[in-house]
């Protein structure tokens, strides 16, 4: 996730458990395609990028952090490497949030009807601990520069919905998921089970509030955003992967769901995309393999990562890396991979 230090350079320059049954077994179809790595598929920083393939005009959009080309700039391809110029799909961020979004992430619910994830800054302070409380109440007691959450750095995640993956979307006037008490949330994205229940994963940013960084998962009923059930925990951040987990994105696979995540700092060579595995959605993942790091590809710190199952015959992804492709300290162009290779648990870039 690209931090709000970043965000405001970027603004001032250039700136993806009800449990439907697994689909039958299949070959891996997409071995009769061609592998495409695009490096720097946009000459613009466009972090964060959410993908979208919509079948009735056979065409892909990917969607981005804000930056000087809008809340959240939006750009197209029908052949998956060459993309238009950006355009802003978003005008606000609904009047709970403030400042710049990060990490849309589109999904088509049914005809007519896409929803974006994204992540903005919560005007409303989190509650404080019943201790703290009580030390404000009878001792004066002042924690503002100890506390990490507030208004100043807390994320929740906000929905807007349009008619048209094209947009333009309006954001609803509340936010969905906010769990300030423990860091805020961020990096939201869709998932479509086999049988068509649908779910939304996220981020607990704990790392912001000396805490574990979690990625969660809950059920969410037919208009795509109405909450069911209780969140699920996928995966947290362990000692290998420098002190967060992230950007969580999910496709199913010929039997396995496949999770890829991001973990270390954004800005760092060592950021980078990891991936889990699990043949039950409502299980606990396991831990399997980097996917991509710095120097795959010829990229630098590569994060962000959004997959997207196109009818079950390929996978596609698109994700971002530095704009200078050396230090990971700069922007963030988008790159994407197409035709990517699953069995059995085992995802490449192949």
């Amino acid at each position: 996730m690209v931090s709000a230090t970043l965000l405001i350079t970027l603004l001032t320059t250039v700136t993806s458990i009800a449990f439907a049954a697994p689909a039958p077994a299949k070959s891996n179809t997409n071995n009769n395609l061609k592998k495409s790595v695009v490096h720097q598929a946009t000459s613009f920083s466009f972090a964060d990028p959410g993908l979208i393939f919509t079948t009735s005009d056979k065409t892909w959009r990917a969607y981005s952090t804000s930056s000087s080309h809008g809340l959240v700039p939006m750009v197209k391809s029908t052949d998956f490497k060459t993309w238009s110029q950006p355009k802003n799909v978003l005008s606000s961020v609904g009047s709970w949030a403030t400042g710049a979004v990060w990490a849309p992430d589109v999904r088509r619910i049914k005809e007519g009807h896409f929803v974006m994830y994204s992540i903005a800054r919560s005007t409303v302070e989190a509650a404080p601990h019943p201790h703290v409380r009580y030390l404000r109440l009878h001792h004066g007691y002042s924690d503002t520069a100890q506390r990490k959450t507030g208004p100043s750095n807390d994320h929740c995640i906000g929905i807007a919905t349009s008619s048209s993956a094209e947009g333009p979307f309006t954001p609803l006037s509340k936010p969905l998921i906010c769990d300030l008490a423990n860091g805020g949330v961020i990096d939201a994205s869709g998932f479509e089970a086999p049988g068509g229940a649908l779910y939304i994963l996220w981020k607990v940013d704990g790392n912001s509030a000396g805490k574990s960084t979690p990625i969660k998962i809950q059920h969410v009923g037919a208009n795509g955003y109405d909450l069911l059930g209780e969140p699920t925990t996928l995966i947290s951040n362990d000692s290998s992967d420098g002190g967060l987990t992230e950007a969580p994105s999910m496709v199913y696979w010929d039997g396995w769901y496949y999770l890829f995540y991001s973990t270390h700092n954004y800005n760092t060579l060592g950021y980078d995309v990891k991936y889990a595995v699990s043949q039950k959605l409502n299980a606990p993942f396991k831990k399997v393999s980097s996917f991509l790091s710095s120097g795959n590809f010829g990229t630098a710190g590569p994060g962000g990562l959004t997959a997207i199952n196109v009818a079950n015959k390929y996978i596609n992804m698109a994700f971002h890396s530095d704009i200078n492709g050396k230090s990971a300290g700069g922007g963030r162009a988008m790159w994407s991979i197409s035709n990517l290779c699953f069995s059995k648990g085992v995802a490449k870039a192949c």
